[in-house]
């Protein structure tokens, strides 16, 4: 069964490997970045692996909150549930 799943941070180092290793096993892979370039690498990266499923993402910096609801918002819109976070976004 395929679930839903939110990974932030997920442009480069863990929270990119954590996509790319996700993205085999066919779930919806809901990818937060702040930069719009470094998503569309993280994007096709993932969607080149054979087995991937769908893969969206969503631009914002956690750190100003209006871009945290903006997110939070579109997250609703798009998706009924969430079934699994990846806090992965500010580790260091």
């Amino acid at each position: 069964m395929t679930k839903t799943i939110l990974i932030t941070g997920a442009t480069d180092g863990i929270g990119l490997e954590t996509a790319i290793m996700m993205a085999p096993l066919g779930h919806t892979l809901l990818l937060h970045g702040r930069s719009a370039d470094k998503l569309a690498a993280a994007k096709s990266a993932a969607a080149a692996i054979e087995g991937a499923g769908e893969i969206r993402t969503y631009q914002a910096d956690l750190t100003d909150l209006s871009q945290v609801r903006a997110m939070a918002d579109a997250l609703k819109s798009d998706s009924s549930s969430i079934d699994a976070l990846i806090n992965n976004a500010g580790v260091f």
